[in-house]
């Protein structure tokens, strides 16, 4: 009866996460617990134990891209990444690191590019947006690093038709693992060198399938 009720959990998961995928890939929902219990409800179901984790989600709407619209996927978070790219280049002093969707690849339909920034001077980074005349709003985002909660500043831009978010770590951040707390999951970081490299072996995948 318990392999019975987990299995049927993790079917209605599953169906939960597949519509889920959906409402971010083409009605652009970017809250993915939005997403998921919007879709929970439209199958009917109502127990929070059916909602699938971020991981499944992620996993969901990974396979919707590849079997929907895999070109049209990889031309934009090439072009996401390439964007992701200048701007850690443009903020090169605050050692920047990009996470999220743009990161893993699995970007929904007005996907925002998030950059961990990391200072031990607190006005650092607002000095450096004024003085560079880029446009932001301040806000605060509550995260976890190395298990305590805390709340880092957090800067929203919109960088040539793109969203922008800015988190503000200290120096020492960079060591730890950071969970947002929403989600739960530690946060994967990719340094330049690393979304370089990305970038070089999508290429390299491209040009092979081109020669065919």
């Amino acid at each position: 009866m318990v392999r019975e009720t987990n299995t049927r959990q993790r079917q209605l998961r599953e169906q939960i996460a597949q519509l889920a995928a959906r409402l971010v890939a083409e009605d652009g929902l970017d809250d993915w617990g939005l997403a998921k219990r919007k879709a929970a409800r439209a199958l009917g179901l109502t127990d929070s134990r059916c909602l699938p984790t971020n991981t499944e989600m992620e996993a969901a709407l990974l396979e919707y891209q590849r079997i929907f619209d895999e070109d049209g996927q990889r031309a934009q978070l090439h072009w996401l990444r390439s964007q992701a790219l200048d701007l850690m280049e443009v903020f090169e002093r605050f050692d920047p690191h990009l996470v999220g969707p743009v990161l893993s690849g699995a970007i929904g339909k007005y996907p925002t590019i998030h950059l961990h920034l990391f200072t031990d001077d607190e006005k650092a980074i607002e000095l450096f947006l004024l003085n560079e005349v880029i446009p932001y709003d301040p806000s605060q985002q509550r995260v976890s690093i190395a298990g305590v909660a805390r709340t880092v500043p957090s800067f929203e831009l919109n960088i040539e038709g793109s969203d922008v978010q800015l988190l503000q770590f200290t120096g020492a951040d960079r060591r730890q693992p950071v969970r947002l707390t929403a989600d739960g999951r530690v946060l994967e970081r990719a340094g330049r060198a690393s979304l370089e490299a990305k970038l070089d072996a999508a290429a390299s995948l491209e040009a092979r399938w081109s020669d065919r």
